[in-house]
């Protein structure tokens, strides 16, 4: 390094250590406002004081000419200033009226000898008036004007007539006196400086931090946290927006509620972290996918919102699947391939609804409609809708009718095709409202299924069937009586320990009893529905296969249930006489049930004629409306007590 390289080095570093210990690198941080009210503060003290000031010089030490010199200087100086406060562009006008003020009263004090010689006391509060006023840079140019202009007025004015007469030993100290006032009112406002300094800049950073947080949280009331995308309450004044714009004599507004399926399961095994990772996936294939032609959202956990504008002849249910069906959301996922399924329920402004709100909603159920009835993409209908209200509606109705007693029991005789005789009955539920309305089973079993009354339904008719057949037994009526159970009831743990319980409560046999297992039960988890069908062979009871023929498709299980009888479908009986392939199906199974050793149970027969067609295929029993309808406890014990049949 050269010699001059270090001398520049050296110089700047002296520079900078001069300016910071006269402050002149401290930033100005007052606002316009805060330069108005100091402003304001020192007009407010001086005035008052300059009139004091000048009537004590003018009646007790008849100093006229100062008097009237210090009246004029605050007219024309402190007067203007105080009017130019009121102007945002004139504030550096009026601060330096005030210090030009200052200036010449100090001067005139010191000239005169104001106040008996006592007025250049007074001048030494100048350098503070002038740093509170300009500041810390500006104010040490005040100052250094403020000594020259005294120091001139006393060399200049001193020999004047009325001028004060100092000592040449008072004249010599004087600049050194007032340079000295302004180092310490330069120290002092320094200090004030450097705390406004500090202050301000805290109030920055803290506000900048507020302002930060306020703008994450304005995001966040309409944006979603993890994926960025607009949530419900942005993407309402979107479709608002949209339908604001739309034509909808050519134009229509389609809205998509996108489910995810099994998110839940999946974001448990790949955790919090892993979760938000594949959400950030998907919602940026979506994107890819929906953000050229529409706006896309998160509804909530596992839903996206999306609507597009399209021309009415794209509303076609062709056209609209078209659309957007082509999405494939398959993921690597910290080493585990994902796959996610949706299922799409679209409804359509301005056919469907007319509100954002409401769009929502008719999407919602229509997918909700489709993923009842396992379809990939399901259209809003109101008449769907209808039955979806309803079903929902059912799922309280019901809950309050197994509190009220509003169900019973009704048995449906079981007829042996041979011999024409009663061997055994059917009990089905039935539900009348306490208003007379009859609801089918049709109707309310499957809402009892897909929710959590199957366990209190089940509860309910399986004590309602052991005491009514033990009642009956008691009265000597020696038959077999047949009860459902569905999926849900085998997967119960409880079902084998309240089975038992019954048996023993009401002590019945357990061969006497017959409980029907639906076919499709075997589909979801064969294994665990075979170890429960053999916990219950083992027990005694009889078993049969409901609706054979029309759930799980393989018949490899079949040779190791431990079950007693087959019971055909009726949709396969109802057309016996007219379909041919009926008739291959019901002669089949019954060959297949008796090489098994089963007996055969159909259901549905309505007519004589099939009647005689399954006593001569060999079926073993049948029930339906031709021998009776299913009838109530105390009809049907009188139907029993008769013995009556066709």
């Amino acid at each position: 390094m050269t010699k001059t390289a270090r001398a520049l080095i050296t110089y700047d570093a002296v520079l900078r250590t001069v300016c910071s210990l006269l402050g002149l690198n401290v930033q100005a941080v007052s606002t316009l406002e805060e330069r108005r009210k100091q402003a304001v503060i020192a007009i407010a003290l001086a005035l008052p004081v300059t009139l004091v000031f000048a009537l004590v010089n003018y009646y007790q030490f008849h100093f006229e000419e100062l008097a009237q010199a210090e009246i004029i200087v605050a007219v024309l100086f402190l007067l203007p200033a105080f009017l130019l406060l009121n102007i945002e562009r004139a504030i550096r006008w009026a601060e330096s009226l005030i210090l030009w003020y200052g200036i010449f009263i100090s001067s005139a004090l010191i000239v005169y000898g104001g106040l008996e010689g006592s007025g250049v006391l007074w001048v030494f509060t100048y350098p503070f008036l002038a740093f509170f006023i300009k500041g810390q840079r500006l104010g040490w140019l005040y100052c250094l004007a403020w000594v020259a202009v005294c120091w001139l007025a006393v060399k200049l004015l001193g020999n004047l007539p009325h001028a004060w007469h100092y000592p040449d030993a008072y004249v010599g100290q004087m600049i050194p006196a007032l340079l000295f006032y302004s180092t310490m009112a330069a120290a002092f406002n320094l200090v004030r400086a450097r705390f406004e300094e500090m202050l301000h800049d805290k109030v920055e950073t803290n506000t900048a931090r507020a302002r930060a947080y306020l703008d994450q949280l304005q995001f966040l009331a309409q944006h979603d946290e993890v994926t960025g995308l607009p949530n419900r309450n942005r993407l309402n004044v979107l479709l608002e927006e949209a339908i604001a714009q739309c034509n909808p004599a050519q134009e229509a507004i389609v809205v998509i509620d996108l489910r995810l399926e099994r998110l839940f399961e999946i974001s448990n095994i790949l955790g919090e972290r892993g979760g938000d990772l594949l959400m950030e996936s998907i919602a940026r294939s979506l994107q890819d996918r929906y953000g050229k032609i529409g706006c896309l959202g998160r509804l909530r956990r596992d839903e996206f919102g999306f609507f597009y504008q399209a021309d009415l002849q794209n509303t076609q249910p062709c056209k609209l699947a078209e659309a957007v069906s082509d999405i494939s959301l398959s993921y690597q996922v910290d080493n585990y391939p994902i796959h996610i399924e949706n299922t799409i329920g679209i409804a359509l402004y301005p056919q469907h609804a007319q509100t954002p709100a409401e769009l929502w909603l008719k999407a919602e159920q229509a997918m909700l409609h489709g993923r009842a009835n396992k379809l990939d993409i399901s259209i809003y209908n109101e008449e769907l809708n209808q039955q979806f209200v309803r079903r929902n509606l059912l799922f309280g109705q019901l809950r309050h009718a197994l509190s009220t007693q509003e169900l019973s029991l009704h048995f449906q005789p079981q007829i042996d095709l041979k011999t024409g005789r009663l061997v055994g009955a059917e009990a089905l539920a039935r539900w009348r409202t306490g208003s007379g309305q009859y609801i089918s089973p049709a109707e309310f079993i499957p809402v009892a299924e897909s929710s959590g009354l199957i366990k209190p339904f089940t509860k309910w008719l399986l004590s309602e069937f052991f005491r009514q057949t033990a009642q009956w037994r008691q009265a000597g009526m020696n038959l077999h009586f047949s009860v459902n159970l569905s999926a849900r009831n085998l997967a119960d743990p409880e079902l084998i320990s309240d089975l038992r319980h019954l048996l023993a409560f009401h002590a019945i046999p357990a061969e006497n009893i017959v409980l029907e297992i639906t076919e499709c039960s075997f589909s979801d988890s064969p294994d665990q529905f075979m170890m429960t069908v053999d916990q219950l062979h083992r027990m005694g009871f009889r078993q049969s296969i409901d609706d054979f023929g029309t759930g799980y498709s393989s018949l490899s299980y079949l040779k190791d249930l431990r079950v007693n009888e087959l019971k055909i479908d009726q949709s396969f009986v109802t057309n016996l006489t007219t379909e041919k392939s009926c008739i291959a199906i019901v002669k089949s199974t019954i060959q297949l049930a008796h090489n098994l050793g089963l007996t055969v149970v159909a259901e549905g027969i309505e007519s004589e004629e099939v009647a005689a067609f399954l006593s001569h295929a060999g079926c073993d029993i049948g029930q339906g409306y031709y021998y009776s309808k299913p009838l109530p406890v105390d009809a049907f014990f009188s139907y029993a007590s008769s013995s009556t049949t066709p």
